[in-house]
């Protein structure tokens, strides 16, 4: 396939079959690093994070191994690095490095590439490969600081890139000790932090602060990007001997923290803005669940610090996760629940057109995410003071789906209930089993069957 017209597919390669898309890629990558390749790679990157096919092994990708984990997340709502690095610098950043190394000695380092089996002092030149990367960046990343390069990188320079191009110096200075981290906080997020994980980044961060203390930031920044979650660092962090003075582990807690929490902050203002009809309410649920998680592992953590300049802060994200719980899954959760069994038992899916049947799927579709989300909410609502407005809202939703149930599943074997209508009101008896789980939705099923009032 020519590459003008491989690359004239657009979007359509997010949507050919999996067979075709995996050998689309591998022409892709032998076309080289050239713009429109680069821009086709970032159009397709979502589902290449799907699918992950099988990529072929290059200089540059191994270039971006060490820093790789700070890349901004594909999915906009997936929570981001604690900092992060644009992949558009980093293709920019790629061939100067190349030329400042010179593409005969990139070359040279080549065997790092293979397999261990094939090539035993693989992972040595991957190391003395990052070394000299790493000085080169720092050359270049002195020059960006002076105003130059700028039409090189082909991007208008920020201080957040400026910094990025920094970073990327300092991760790769330290690249051996980032490989021994990323073995121990595996597999990629870490869910769940357990003593040998703390004891492991304890160990490698004592190495890192004694030969570069410069670096020791960084590299406390990537441990937190290997987690699921940052903040569970913070309670290890303030217990962790780095070799540090006592003033100097204080003041990278609390820059740690002041990270977190902004990030906190962040998550919590981007879900609160969005416009209730357009929410999703699971996510949103998904959302708070996890940032009620973060805010009480860094309480924890601030505890023991005994620190409150955050204080004011950690309550101001609480408010804002309570008013978009309130605002976004318990306001109207009722009426939009029985808004979608009224759909169907008006027949709207039956006999209707294609466009309206697929608009009453969908909404039933956006039901049953609310009914789930009530469900989630649940485990929050005592931190979140929602307990009360929660029960109630439930117990009033559940009252009004028993009774949908029973009017429409009620009437006997002979009823003349429309299909819609039974439809419907088996559909009741999964929504209370959504919101009140499987025993409830039985015991519900087993009165109504058995004509009990």
């Amino acid at each position: 396939m020519e590459s003008q017209a491989l690359l004239g597919l657009g979007t359509k390669l997010l949507d050919i079959d999996e067979q075709r898309f995996r050998q689309v890629v591998g022409l892709l990558e032998h076309m080289g690093d050239h713009p429109d390749v680069q821009k086709t790679f970032s159009l397709i990157r979502p589902r290449l994070v799907e699918l992950k096919p099988r990529r072929r092994p290059t200089m540059k990708r191994l270039f971006c191994e060490p820093f790789e984990d700070l890349f901004e997340p594909l999915d906009r709502s997936a929570p981001a690095p604690l900092k992060t690095i644009e992949r558009d610098v980093v293709n920019g950043l790629w061939p100067l490095v190349e030329a400042q190394i010179g593409k005969e000695r990139v070359k040279s380092f080549s065997g790092a590439l293979r397999p261990v089996a094939e090539a035993p002092d693989g992972p040595d030149m991957a190391l003395a490969f990052w070394t000299e990367a790493g000085e080169a960046v720092a050359l270049i990343a002195g020059q960006f600081e002076a105003g130059r390069f700028a039409e090189d990188l082909k991007l208008r320079l920020t201080p957040d890139r400026v910094r990025a191009v920094g970073d990327i110096a300092r991760i790769l200075s330290i690249a051996g000790p980032v490989a021994e981290l990323k073995a121990v906080l595996a597999p990629h997020p870490v869910v769940r932090l357990h003593q040998d994980h703390l004891a492991g980044v304890q160990e490698i961060g004592r190495k890192v602060a004694r030969s570069r203390p410069e670096a020791l930031k960084i590299f406390i920044l990537l441990a937190a990007a290997r987690l699921a979650d940052p903040s569970l660092l913070l309670g290890g962090l303030w217990n962790m001997e780095l070799g540090q003075k006592s003033g100097d582990r204080a003041a990278l807690f609390l820059e740690l923290s002041g990270t977190v929490i902004t990030q906190i902050e962040e998550r919590s203002r981007v879900m609160k803005q969005a416009p209730r009809q357009s929410a999703d309410r699971l996510a949103v649920a998904d959302l708070a669940a996890g940032l009620v998680a973060s805010l009480e592992a860094t309480r924890s953590a601030m505890e023991q610090s005994r620190n409150s300049s955050f204080d004011q802060r950690l309550k101001a994200v609480r408010g804002s996760v309570h008013e978009m719980v309130r605002s976004q899954i318990l306001e109207g959760a009722t009426g939009d629940i029985l808004e979608a069994l009224e759909e169907m038992r008006d027949g709207t899916m039956n006999g209707a057109a294609p466009a309206q049947a697929a608009e009453t799927r969908d909404q039933l579709l956006r039901a049953e995410n609310h009914a789930r989300a009530l469900r989630k909410c649940a485990t929050i609502a005592d931190t979140l003071g929602l307990r009360g407005e929660l029960k109630a809202v439930t117990q009033k939703t559940l009252s009004s789906l028993t009774d949908t149930a029973r009017q429409l599943l009620g009437r006997g074997a002979g009823s003349a209930t429309p299909a819609s209508g039974s439809r419907a009101g088996f559909t009741a008896v999964r929504m209370i089993e959504l919101i009140a789980g499987p025993a409830e939705a039985n015991q519900i099923m087993n009165d109504v069957l058995n004509g009990k009032p």
